[in-house]
């Protein structure tokens, strides 16, 4: 049971993540191909769960993504990790954990506190760090928590 309840939640995170990553990329090509409809609908769709400024998302066929490069990054990542997880379970060395912190933990400083602009590849990678790490964390928990109700059964 704890396998599959793990592997479920994996799978919906990856449609999930799949959702706005596909859709939020497919945006500006459709833009590019005159079906700024369907792509003002795809855009429209993700505006409350990025801040879309044009300046920091990466532009595609001369339109911007539909989401900012972290949020890419992130969703990218949530469905990395999500796909390799599912298959086969994938531990890291406990200092991996500690260096992607405290990478994401300096570009979230320079972004917001110093005011620094660290560019959209960096933003990117940043992203992409907190989806690897935000599923570790979520297959952690279940483990845990599954483990916790086996024990007391």
């Amino acid at each position: 049971m704890e396998k599959f309840a793990t592997k479920f939640l994996l799978g919906l995170f990856f449609i999930y993540s799949a959702f706005f990553f596909i859709g939020s990329t497919l945006a500006p090509v459709l833009a590019h191909f005159r079906f700024y409809e369907i792509s003002a609908i795809l855009t429209s769709t993700y505006m409350f769960s990025c801040h879309q400024q044009p300046d920091r998302s990466f532009w595609i066929l001369g339109y911007p993504a539909a989401l900012c490069a972290r949020c890419t990054g992130f969703y990218l990542g949530v469905m990395a990790a999500s796909a390799v997880r599912f298959f086969k379970a994938l531990r890291l060395n406990f200092r991996i954990y500690i260096i992607l912190l405290v990478l994401i933990t300096t570009d979230i400083v320079l972004n917001l506190i110093l005011h620094t602009n660290t560019g959209n590849i960096t933003r990117f990678f940043t992203g992409l760090s907190m989806g690897f790490l935000f599923i570790q964390l979520l297959c952690f928990i279940a483990n845990y928590i599954l483990n916790k109700k086996e024990k007391h059964l």
